[in-house]
């Protein structure tokens, strides 16, 4: 069984572009916004979140704090996609943050990689 992954963008062909990417290792489910993300991950938890940082509305550091701040979704690995550099001075709580663009093959294998067991994970190190 594929691992299952939420993309958050409120880019369409962003949202597009990577469930092709992702498809052929990861179940992906898409959101628009921070909002219906969140409803989502409370309805079904990814093993994964992708978002964005710049979006109308709930905005992916806010997206992040509220899945932290929720019991059954606070172990979810969260990654950061952005065209932007972290801003500074932001607190985040987010276990990755890579820079638009990105290369699939670095995704994928960083999404891979956050999935594994901790003790598999430092074992390998």
């Amino acid at each position: 069984m594929k691992p299952r992954v939420l993309i958050v963008d409120d880019s369409w062909s962003m949202r597009q572009t990577l469930r092709l990417l992702l498809a052929p290792d990861f179940d992906c489910a898409l959101a628009e916004n921070g909002m219906s993300a969140l409803e989502q991950a409370r309805q079904s938890p990814p093993d994964i979140i992708v978002s964005d940082v710049n979006m109308d509305g709930m905005d992916g550091y806010e997206l992040c704090r509220r899945v932290r701040a929720e019991p059954a979704l606070q172990k979810v690995p969260f990654v950061f996609i952005s065209g932007h550099a972290p801003r500074p001075g932001m607190p985040e709580d987010g276990d990755a943050y890579l820079i638009k663009p990105v290369q699939p093959s670095l995704l994928i294998a960083r999404l891979h990689e956050m999935l594994q067991p901790r003790s598999l994970a430092v074992a390998q190190a």
